[in-house]
């Protein structure tokens, strides 16, 4: 359910960015597209949900085997969360050169 909530939240929050682009000044980059395949992106946003949702993260760690818990201590639980967060943050300043050309061609092209 939390999943879910957090889905609507994230479609909320589109939905206002994109009427504040078409009623007023606000523009958004040009490579807005590419953004969301950026591992800074995706880091923040997976450790955003288990943060959030810590029944997401328990279901995580039930389905894992048992050799893998017996080496992870549960105590590290409520660090996977933030920990991907601070690696999102960390990864923005790790060039993706596949992403860079593109960006290059998409900014060539308007």
């Amino acid at each position: 359910m939390s999943a879910l909530i957090w889905i609507g939240i994230v479609a909320c929050i589109a939905v206002v960015l994109f009427l504040l682009q078409r009623f007023t000044s606000l523009e958004f980059v040009k490579h807005a597209r590419l953004l969301f395949k950026t591992w800074s992106v995706w880091l923040t946003s997976i450790g955003a949900m288990l943060s959030t949702s810590p029944d997401t993260l328990l279901a995580i760690w039930a389905g894992l085997p048992d050799e893998l818990k017996q080496m992870i201590p549960s105590t590290w639980m409520s660090y996977i969360g933030p920990g991907l967060i601070a690696l999102g943050v960390a990864s923005q300043f790790i060039r993706q050169d596949k992403l860079r050309r593109e960006r290059e061609k998409m900014e060539r092209r308007l």
